[in-house]
């Protein structure tokens, strides 16, 4: 990116603000400050969030809880999220887009 300032819009709603602060691969990273029209998605963030964060002890996920996580980041990819850099009046489409707490993680198409 840029500039490391942006605006995250998911299904054409701004649902806040992001710090970029780095990159790796074709991952870019940051921080993220949600508005109050993120409340729509933060459960479906959520819930991936606990899915990822499951095996922590090392311990394969469960069959059931592996399903969950497939059908989580399905329902993620079908979110339309773009990135809207102000300095540059561009717009950027992402291909998957993570937030876990304030990180936030995307990928571009």
């Amino acid at each position: 990116m840029k500039s490391t300032e942006a605006h995250l819009y998911l299904n054409d709603k701004p649902v806040g603000a992001i710090a970029a602060s780095h990159a790796d691969n074709s991952w870019t990273f940051g921080e993220f400050t949600p508005s109050d029209s993120f409340t729509e998605f933060a459960p479906l963030f959520g819930q991936w969030s606990l899915l990822v964060h499951a095996d922590d002890d090392d311990a394969p996920l469960s069959t059931a809880a592996a399903e969950e996580l497939r059908s989580t980041e399905q329902a993620l990819h079908r979110i339309n999220a773009r990135i809207f850099i102000p300095a540059t009046g561009e717009w950027r489409e992402l291909a998957a887009v993570n937030i876990d707490g304030s990180m936030i993680e995307w990928k571009e198409v």
